[in-house]
């Protein structure tokens, strides 16, 4: 079949909706970018410019835990407040795909209900 990156995130405990990055090529170049994308990704809201923090696990062979941290300070902030945004990444190969068939509109009844 064919290969994938995965990227899930997580903020505040929300997870966001994941994201698949298709990758020409087998297993080896589908590990590489993902390995890429662990090591590059910003946090969902980033300024350019804005340092960031980040600790990459690599907690399989295909797959890295990222954790994403920045530094923001408000003027009604006594202190600086860190925001820390979780990643995880994986290498993943599709195994089977069944192509959504759409719906139908309902048929209308005898009685037109």
């Amino acid at each position: 079949m064919s290969w994938y990156v995965l990227v899930e995130r997580d903020r505040y405990g929300q997870s966001e909706r994941p994201s698949k990055i298709p990758v020409e090529g087998g297993r080896e170049v589908a590990v590489t970018r993902a390995e890429e994308v662990a090591r590059s990704c910003t946090p969902t809201m980033h300024l350019s410019g804005t340092p960031i923090g980040r600790m990459v696990f690599q907690t399989s062979p295909t797959s890295w835990f990222v954790e994403l941290t920045k530094s923001l300070w408000s003027k009604s902030d006594k202190g600086p407040t860190t925001i820390v945004e979780h990643v995880t990444v994986r290498a993943a190969e599709l195994v089977h795909f069944q192509e959504l068939i759409p719906a139908e509109p309902p048929k209308k009844s005898r009685f037109g209900r």
